[in-house]
C-alpha cells in the first residue's frame, strides 16, 4: 500500500493487519486446503507409477479413464491421506479434486466413453459399504444413572457437573465446541475473531427470567425465582452467531430441569470465581477450578451404559461421546412426535441434515409394536364376523 501516505499508514496499520489475515483466511480455507491436499494425494500416486504427465494427455480416453479407475482402487484400499479407510461419498470427493486437475487442462476422462471403469468402482464402493457407526443416544436409564452419581457427590464435583451440562444439553443439543473444552486449564479461542473471545459458553450468555418473564439479575437469580433461561449462543458451527433460545422450567419433573440445570451451572461458576468472559463448564478442583473436558463427558458416557446395560465390547462403548448429546436431543424431540420444523429450528439447524441423527432405538422399537398391536378386543365378536367363501382348492377332504 505504498500510495497511502506514511502517516495514514501509521494510523490503518492494526485494522491493516486484520483485513491481511481475513484475506488469507479467505483463500486458504480449510476447504481449499483439503482439496489441494487431495490434489498432491492423487499426483504422488501418479508419479509412483512412473508416468510423466498426471493428466495423461497422450493416452487414449478408455486409458486414462481405466487409470483413474484404479487409483479408486488404491483409495478403497485404504491408500488415502490418513491411511484409513474412506466412505464412498468421500471417495468421490478424491477422485473429483483429481479430475478438477484434468478438468482444468482440459483434457476428457470420461465423456462419451462406452464403459466408465470409474463410475464401476465408484457404484462398487457404494455398494459394499455398511452403515457408519454412529453415536447412540443417551437412554433415560443412563441419564438416572448419571443423577444417582451426581446427588452422591459434592455439588461443585465433576459427578455433578457432568450431569448439569447433560441434562441442560438434552433440551439444548450443544456441539462440542459451545459448552466443552479439549484441556482442563486452557479454553479454545474464536482465533480470527479481533478480540480473541472464547468460544464456548460464559456467564453472559445465560439470562434468567421469572414467572413474569421479567429478567433477573446478580442476587435475585436463586432457585425459588427462575423461571425461564435465555441462552446465547455467540459463535455457532452453521454461522448464526449470536442466535437466542429459551427454555421453560419443567415443574413436573424437577430433577432434569434445564432451567434448574442452567442455574446450577451459573451459580457454580459464581461460587468458583470463574473470570468474566471464561467458560462456565467447570468443576471443583484443590480449591480452584478446571474446566470439563469433552474426553471426561465421553468417559462418564461409556461409563453409564457400560453399568445400567451391561456393556463390555469396546467397539460398543465407542458409541457414545459428547456427540451423543446433540443426538439425544433430537431423538428426545421426536419420540415426543414433534414436527421436524420444530426439531430443526429449536435444536439450530439450518436445513433438514438432523434427519440423519435420528436412530431406531428402543423407544422406537416400542412406539413401532404398540403402533401394530391388535388384540382380540380390537376385532369384533366371533359371531360378527364374516369371512369370504373357501376356494374349491381350499376345501379340506378326508
Amino acid at each position: 500500500m505504498s500510495s497511502i501516505p506514511s502517516k495514514s499508514r501509521a494510523y490503518l496499520r492494526r485494522y491493516s493487519n486484520l483485513v491481511g489475515r481475513e484475506a488469507r483466511r479467505s483463500t486458504s480455507t480449510k476447504q481449499n486446503i483439503t482439496r489441494q491436499s487431495r490434489q498432491e494425494h492423487f499426483l504422488r500416486f501418479m508419479k509412483a507409477g512412473h508416468f510423466a504427465d498426471p493428466c495423461m494427455e497422450d493416452l487414449p480416453l478408455a486409458t486414462r479413464n481405466f487409470i483413474l479407475a484404479t487409483y479408486v482402487a488404491s483409495l478403497c484400499s485404504g491408500e488415502t491421506l490418513l491411511g484409513i479407510h474412506i466412505r464412498s461419498r468421500t471417495l468421490r470427493h478424491y477422485i473429483s479434486d483429481a479430475c478438477s486437475l484434468f478438468r482444468l487442462r482440459k483434457v476428457p476422462y470420461k465423456n462419451g466413453i462406452i464403459t466408465d471403469y470409474i463410475d464401476i468402482m465408484l457404484k462398487a464402493a457404494k455398494r459394499y459399504e455398511e452403515v457408519p457407526d454412529r453415536r447412540h443416544m443417551i437412554t433415560d436409564e443412563m441419564r438416572l444413572h448419571l443423577s444417582r452419581r451426581a446427588q452422591a457427590a459434592g455439588r461443585d464435583s465433576i459427578e455433578a457437573v457432568i450431569f448439569d451440562w447433560v441434562s441442560l444439553g438434552c433440551y439444548t443439543g450443544f456441539r462440542r465446541s459451545e459448552a466443552f473444552q479439549t484441556t482442563q486449564q486452557e479454553f479454545e479461542r474464536v482465533t480470527d475473531h479481533p478480540c480473541k473471545p472464547p468460544r464456548a459458553l460464559i456467564l453472559e450468555d445465560f439470562v434468567f427470567l421469572d414467572r413474569r418473564k421479567r429478567v433477573l439479575r446478580g442476587r435475585h437469580i436463586t432457585e425459588d425465582r427462575v423461571w425461564y433461561v435465555r441462552i446465547k449462543y455467540r459463535f455457532q458451527k452453521n454461522g448464526d452467531n449470536g442466535e437466542e433460545t429459551d427454555f421453560a422450567r419443567d415443574t413436573s419433573n424437577p430433577r432434569f430441569c434445564p432451567v434448574l440445570a442452567a442455574w446450577r451451572i451459573h451459580a457454580r461458576a459464581v461460587r468458583l470465581k470463574v473470570p468474566k468472559g471464561s467458560p462456565i463448564a467447570v468443576y471443583s478442583h484443590k480449591g480452584s477450578y478446571r474446566f470439563l473436558t469433552a474426553s471426561q463427558i465421553q468417559k462418564h458416557l461409556r461409563s453409564a451404559a457400560q453399568t445400567v446395560h451391561n456393556i463390555t465390547d469396546e467397539k460398543l462403548l465407542a458409541r457414545w461421546s459428547t456427540h451423543s448429546i446433540r443426538v439425544t436431543a433430537a431423538n428426545l424431540l421426536h419420540r415426543a412426535n414433534m414436527s421436524d420444523s420444530f426439531i430443526q429450528t429449536r435444536l439450530r439447524w439450518k436445513s433438514t441434515s438432523f434427519l440423519m441423527y435420528l436412530r431406531n432405538t428402543f423407544y422406537s422399537a416400542t412406539r413401532h409394536t404398540k403402533a401394530l398391536s391388535i388384540s382380540n378386543s380390537n376385532l369384533p365378536p366371533p359371531s360378527a364376523r364374516t369371512y369370504r367363501p373357501r376356494e374349491a382348492h381350499e376345501a379340506v377332504t378326508c
